[in-house]
């Protein structure tokens, strides 16, 4: 066994360990499990312990469970609910706000025009997967709300992916053919597999089933997950996050009659992956952070969760969502995770951001999640949507 493997799986025993006391927690306290993960792998990271480093096993494997937290999430969703004029306006505002804000606030804080619009591109694109998670664990996953803020999430991904081609051109010089030959692929891709996989795949899924039911059951749900990945690598291949392309996944197999074997079968692996995905965004959090750059990383924290909250909010209401609905939106959609890491992390390996700016980009990652967890929890027990 190489060094490797023994480091990962280490890793995977002191996470799911760890993770165990955290779920006790949060239901002792009637918490969002999101949360007590998090904490967890802070405890286990550098920071602390420093048991558990966030290394390219680590990564790999939360990855994999973003990729089953936004595939279970469309396997909720109507694809009606997130292919429409709201989410598109939602989302785009809630993409654009964030990358003016976040670029205008680094200008504020000395760093030149390169760095500014790099920390801008980071706070563009929401953790849709951590919104989902607790959306479902507290049962409101069927909600217009929460159907609104999965598709905004897609849009804003996109917004998101734009913004990164405009930051890294600049290291190059800029082209338009390029950010527009993005953009089309994007789009492409999101109809595509979208509008055109929901016509398409539940009848190859459901006719895939109804010929092996009897005899292997199991392969129905091996064909899901294979389409869940499938998609999330050409996703990825094109320059969108994978769990962009799960989601969608999850939309077009939503129709198939078949579906409650993804139900029965993603649930196990979820809490598996999904697990890990949740104790390493902790991991990767540097508490040091907060000492070299402190008045940055609340500043931006502060850009982070106001410009969604301003922005998707405002975009809800003029869709004709009442105040506590546009609040809620807003706020669902202010977590910024893994795509944040990625689009720091292709800056720092460009050599176009430090490593304290990096940290603390990572540590606002953190932060807007923790607050926005906690607050979507207060806001759908004290005022429950209308389901539909």
């Amino acid at each position: 066994m190489t060094l490797i493997e023994q480091t990962i799986m280490y890793s995977i025993g002191l996470i799911l360990i760890f993770a165990i006391v955290a779920y006790f927690i949060s239901h002792k306290l009637k918490q969002p499990s999101q949360i007590w993960l998090i904490l967890s792998g802070i405890l286990l990271g550098p920071s602390l312990l420093g048991w558990v480093s966030y290394n390219e096993g680590v990564s790999a494997l939360a990855r994999i469970g973003s990729v089953f937290l936004l595939f279970m999430a469309g396997l909720h969703t109507d694809i009606r609910e997130i292919y429409n004029k709201k989410a598109f306006f939602v989302g785009a505002v809630g993409g654009v706000l964030p990358f003016v804000g976040g670029t205008l606030v680094s200008f504020l804080f000395g760093l030149d025009f390169i760095n500014a619009v790099f920390i801008g591109a980071t706070l563009v694109a929401t953790c849709i997967g951590m919104t989902a998670a607790l959306l479902r664990e507290i049962g409101v996953i069927s909600t217009p709300t929460a159907r609104l803020m999965l598709g905004a999430a897609v849009v804003d991904d996109i917004v998101g992916l734009l913004a990164l081609s405009f930051a890294s051109s600049l290291a190059v010089g800029f082209s338009f053919a390029s950010l527009g030959l993005t953009l089309i692929a994007a789009v492409g891709f999101v109809t595509i597999g979208g509008l055109a996989g929901s016509k398409v795949l539940p009848h190859i899924f459901d006719k895939f089933d109804r010929s092996l039911r009897v005899e292997l059951p199991q392969l129905t749900f091996m064909l899901g997950i294979g389409i869940a990945f499938s998609f999330a690598f050409v996703a990825n291949f094109i320059g969108l996050e994978a769990i962009i392309g799960a989601f969608i996944a999850g939309v077009a197999l939503s129709r198939s009659l078949a579906t409650k074997f993804l139900h029965q079968g993603g649930e196990f692996l979820e809490a598996i992956f999904a697990t890990v995905f949740f104790v390493a965004i902790g991991v990767a959090v540097e508490l040091s952070a907060l000492w070299t750059v402190p008045l940055l990383i609340v500043a931006l924290s502060s850009v982070a969760i106001l410009t969604k909250l301003a922005g998707c909010g405002w975009a809800a209401k003029r869709c004709g969502f009442n105040k506590k609905d546009s609040t809620i939106i807003g706020i669902g959609m202010s977590p910024r995770g893994e795509v944040a890491f990625i689009i720091a992390l292709h800056g720092l390996a460009l050599g176009l951001i430090s490593q304290e700016i990096y940290s603390a980009i990572v540590f606002v990652s953190f932060i807007t999640t923790v607050i926005a967890l906690f607050a979507l929890q207060k806001l759908y027990s004290d005022h429950p949507p209308k389901r539909k």
